[in-house]
């Protein structure tokens, strides 16, 4: 028994050296475009109304507040944070979309999840949705894959077949502020979306 130990320390003594010296592997193609794509952030507006009281949240930001202003609302409130909408390029596990939970004070939606379902060309297409059973609550957008472009667009209701469907009420359920930002620095992802917290203050 001795033998046979003595025996396996001197190969993997002899065999040290060589690993040693093995050149590190290079960054896998997948590793690469993960750096190389620009990250979606998004974040949730409600309009005031009978149902979504004014609330305290997070800021909004000016030029948010100028494009729902041109929209025809006056009164608005965020209820996330800038959430990041990964595509299945940005992380190595499962990815998990949640945007907001869809509690509100008394009222309460349907969790709502982000997006990226194409990029191409130097554009990239944005969903989020959610919001209510009943329809398929999105708002969607194809926009430019450029660091800083921005835009707000409203949620509306679309049929099973992708097309708007046409609602009574004309003031959207809510709007989605979008965000283009820089790739990720090496080592670093977007933080999960679980980090933004509600307007009540509980985590999503």
């Amino acid at each position: 028994m001795r033998c046979l130990s003595f025996a396996l320390l001197l190969v993997l003594y002899t065999l040290r050296p060589f690993v040693a010296e093995l050149p590190a592997q290079d960054a896998s193609p997948e590793s690469i475009s993960r750096q190389q794509l620009n990250q979606v952030f998004v974040k949730v507006i409600m309009p005031v109304t009978a149902r979504t009281p004014k609330q305290d949240g997070p800021v909004v930001e000016a030029w948010v507040a100028e494009q729902i202003k041109q929209s025809g609302d006056s009164e608005y409130f965020a209820v996330t944070n800038w959430v990041p909408v990964c595509d299945a390029l940005l992380e190595d596990d499962e990815v998990d979309n949640r945007v907001w939970g869809g509690s509100l004070g008394n009222a309460s939606f349907c969790p709502v999840g982000g997006d990226i379902p194409e990029r191409k060309d130097g554009r990239v297409l944005v969903s989020v949705a959610g919001w209510a059973p009943v329809a398929g609550y999105e708002a969607r957008v194809t926009m430019a894959d450029e660091t800083g472009n921005r835009t707000v667009e409203p949620v509306q209701a679309y049929s099973a077949s992708g097309e708007k469907l046409q609602v009574q009420d004309k003031k959207p359920m809510a709007y989605v502020a979008i965000l283009i930002g820089p790739p990720p620095r090496e080592g670093h992802t977007a933080m999960p979306n679980r980090q933004n917290k509600a307007v009540n203050g509980s985590r999503r």
